[in-house]
Protein backbone atom coordinates (compact mmCIF):
# COMPACT_ATOMS: atom_id res chain seq x y z
CA UNK A 1 0.00 0.00 0.00
CA UNK A 2 1.13 3.59 -1.18
CA UNK A 3 0.70 6.69 0.94
CA UNK A 4 0.88 9.71 -0.82
CA UNK A 5 2.35 11.49 2.17
CA UNK A 6 1.96 15.00 0.07
CA UNK A 7 -1.75 14.84 -0.13
CA UNK A 8 -2.06 13.65 3.39
CA UNK A 9 -0.40 16.69 3.75
CA UNK A 10 -2.09 19.26 2.31
CA UNK A 11 -5.62 17.05 3.40
CA UNK A 12 -4.42 18.05 6.96
CA UNK A 13 -3.39 22.10 6.26
CA UNK A 14 -6.78 22.72 4.40
CA UNK A 15 -9.03 20.25 7.40
CA UNK A 16 -6.90 22.69 9.83
CA UNK A 17 -7.11 26.01 8.25
CA UNK A 18 -10.78 25.80 7.32
CA UNK A 19 -11.43 24.51 11.25
CA UNK A 20 -9.66 27.33 13.12
CA UNK A 21 -10.76 29.73 10.76
CA UNK A 22 -14.38 29.39 11.15
CA UNK A 23 -13.97 29.01 15.21
CA UNK A 24 -12.51 32.35 14.46
CA UNK A 25 -15.18 33.87 12.56
CA UNK A 26 -17.89 32.37 14.48
CA UNK A 27 -15.67 34.13 17.95
CA UNK A 28 -15.51 37.39 15.90
CA UNK A 29 -19.80 36.83 15.49
CA UNK A 30 -20.14 36.26 18.83
CA UNK A 31 -17.83 39.32 20.08
CA UNK A 32 -19.59 42.10 17.56
CA UNK A 33 -22.95 41.05 18.73
CA UNK A 34 -21.57 41.18 22.35
CA UNK A 35 -20.69 44.80 21.12
CA UNK A 36 -24.10 45.88 19.96
CA UNK A 37 -25.94 44.14 22.69
CA UNK A 38 -23.60 46.21 24.81
CA UNK A 39 -23.52 49.49 23.35
CA UNK A 40 -27.81 48.91 22.88
CA UNK A 41 -27.71 48.66 26.93
CA UNK A 42 -25.95 51.82 27.19
CA UNK A 43 -28.81 53.47 24.38
CA UNK A 44 -25.66 53.67 22.01
CA UNK A 45 -25.65 52.37 18.42
CA UNK A 46 -23.23 49.77 17.29
CA UNK A 47 -23.73 49.39 13.60
CA UNK A 48 -19.99 48.05 13.39
CA UNK A 49 -20.99 45.42 15.61
CA UNK A 50 -24.34 44.69 13.94
CA UNK A 51 -22.04 44.30 10.23
CA UNK A 52 -19.66 42.24 11.93
CA UNK A 53 -21.34 39.62 13.21
CA UNK A 54 -23.89 39.21 10.39
CA UNK A 55 -20.85 38.79 8.08
CA UNK A 56 -19.23 36.07 10.62
CA UNK A 57 -22.56 34.40 10.76
CA UNK A 58 -23.14 34.10 6.75
CA UNK A 59 -19.32 33.13 6.05
CA UNK A 60 -19.87 30.48 8.80
CA UNK A 61 -23.06 29.08 7.33
CA UNK A 62 -21.58 29.62 3.63
CA UNK A 63 -18.60 26.96 4.76
CA UNK A 64 -20.98 24.43 6.71
CA UNK A 65 -23.26 24.50 3.38
CA UNK A 66 -20.35 24.13 1.42
CA UNK A 67 -19.11 21.30 3.53
CA UNK A 68 -22.96 19.66 3.30
CA UNK A 69 -22.34 20.35 -0.44
CA UNK A 70 -19.34 18.28 -0.77
CA UNK A 71 -20.48 15.52 1.45
CA UNK A 72 -23.60 15.08 0.04
CA UNK A 73 -22.31 15.56 -3.63
CA UNK A 74 -20.07 12.94 -3.31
Amino acid sequence: MHINWALLAEVLIAALITGVGTVVLFALGVRGWSNHADARGEGRSDVLGVATAVVSFTLCAAVVAFGLWIIVAG
